[in-house]
C-alpha cells in the first residue's frame, strides 16, 4: 500500500513539476517576445528614420531616431544620426551634445569625434577641434579626413610644412577625395613650390572636372609667370562651367585690363581699346575699362 500510496503521490508531484514547468515555459515566451518586438521596434525606427532623411524629410527623421533612442539609450548609430540631422537644422548644440553622448558610450567612435571636431570648428576653437582630429589619427592611422583638417588648421595657423605634411597623409590615406588634393596644391602654391601645385590641382581636377576652385588657382599659377593666355584660357573654362563664378570674372577683368595697359604703354593703342572692350565684355560695369575706353576709345 505504501508503495502504492508513494507511487500516486509521485504522480501528484509530476503534475505539479509539469504545471509549474508549464507557467515557466509561458513566462519565457512573454518575455522573449517582448524582447524581439524591442529588437523589431529599434530596427523599424531606425530603418524609417533613415528613410525620411534620404527623402530630405528631416522633422520626421528626427521623430524616429529621438524614438529610438528612448527605447536603447546605448545606440551609437541612431545617437550619430541624430546629431547628423540637429546640424542640418542648425541645431548645433543639440548637435554636439548627441556626438558628445556617443564618445561617452564608446571613446574610440571616430565618427563622432571627427563632428565634434567640425563643430568646434564653426565656433572657432581651433585648440579643441585640433584635439580632436589628433585623438581620431591615434584610433584609426588612416583617417584622412581627420588628417584634412589636421593640415587645414595648421594651414590656418601659416605652419605651410605641417599642413603639408598632414595634407599629404591625407592624399595617401584617401587619394579619390578631389579636396584633399586641392588643398594641399594650395598648401604648395602658398610656399611657391609651384610644380606641386600644379600636379595637386591637376590630381583634384581629374577626380573632379567641375572643381573651379582649382581651375582658378591654376589660372593664376599661369598667369603669375607671365602665360596670360594660358590663363585666361583657364578662367574661361571656368564661366563655361559657371557663368556667375566672382573669381573667373574678377581674374579675367583684371587680366584683360592688365594687357590693356601692357599694350598702351608699348605705344599700340588699338589693342589697348580691344582689351578693355573684352573687359567689359565679361564684366560690364567695370569703371577701369570705361574710363579708358572714353578716354582713349575715340
Amino acid at each position: 500500500m505504501r508503495n502504492r500510496g508513494q507511487a500516486k503521490g509521485d504522480r501528484g508531484q509530476g503534475s505539479v513539476v509539469r504545471g509549474t514547468c508549464v507557467i515557466i515555459f509561458a513566462v519565457l515566451i512573454f518575455f522573449c517576445s517582448g524582447y524581439a518586438a524591442l529588437a523589431v521596434d529599434i530596427n523599424d525606427l531606425i530603418f524609417q528614420g533613415a528613410d525620411f532623411h534620404y527623402k530630405g524629410k528631416l522633422d520626421e527623421a528626427i521623430v524616429k531616431f529621438q524614438a529610438a533612442v528612448r527605447i536603447d539609450p546605448g545606440n551609437e548609430y541612431a545617437h550619430n544620426q541624430l546629431g547628423i540631422l540637429y546640424a542640418k537644422k542648425e541645431r548645433f548644440g543639440d548637435a554636439f551634445q548627441e556626438f558628445s553622448r556617443v564618445v561617452q558610450i564608446d571613446r574610440r567612435n571616430t565618427f563622432a569625434l571627427l563632428w565634434l571636431g567640425i563643430l568646434h570648428l564653426r565656433q572657432n576653437d581651433l585648440n579643441n577641434a585640433f584635439e580632436k582630429f589628433q585623438e581620431i589619427v591615434k584610433i584609426d592611422p588612416n583617417n584622412a579626413d581627420a588628417y584634412y583638417y589636421l593640415g587645414a588648421i595648421y594651414n590656418f595657423r601659416h605652419n605651410q610644412a605641417k599642413a603639408i605634411e598632414y595634407l599629404k597623409k591625407a592624399r595617401d590615406a584617401d587619394s579619390g577625395e578631389a579636396d584633399t588634393h586641392y588643398r594641399l596644391g594650395k598648401a604648395f602654391h602658398n610656399v611657391d613650390m609651384i610644380y606641386n601645385a600644379l600636379l595637386e590641382y591637376d590630381r583634384a581636377l581629374r577626380l573632379r572636372p567641375s572643381y573651379t576652385v582649382a581651375i582658378n588657382e591654376t589660372g593664376w599659377i599661369y598667369y603669375n609667370h607671365g602665360s596670360y593666355e594660358e590663363a585666361i584660357g583657364e578662367w574661361k573654362k571656368t564661366l563655361k562651367i559657371n557663368p556667375r563664378d566672382g573669381d573667373a570674372i574678377f581674374n579675367l577683368a583684371k587680366a584683360y585690363n592688365d594687357l590693356a595697359w601692357k599694350a598702351l604703354s608699348a605705344g599700340n593703342r588699338k589693342e589697348a581699346v580691344r582689351y578693355w572692350k573684352k573687359t567689359l565684355g565679361v564684366n560690364p560695369s567695370n569703371k577701369a575699362a570705361k574710363y579708358n575706353l572714353k578716354k582713349y576709345g575715340k
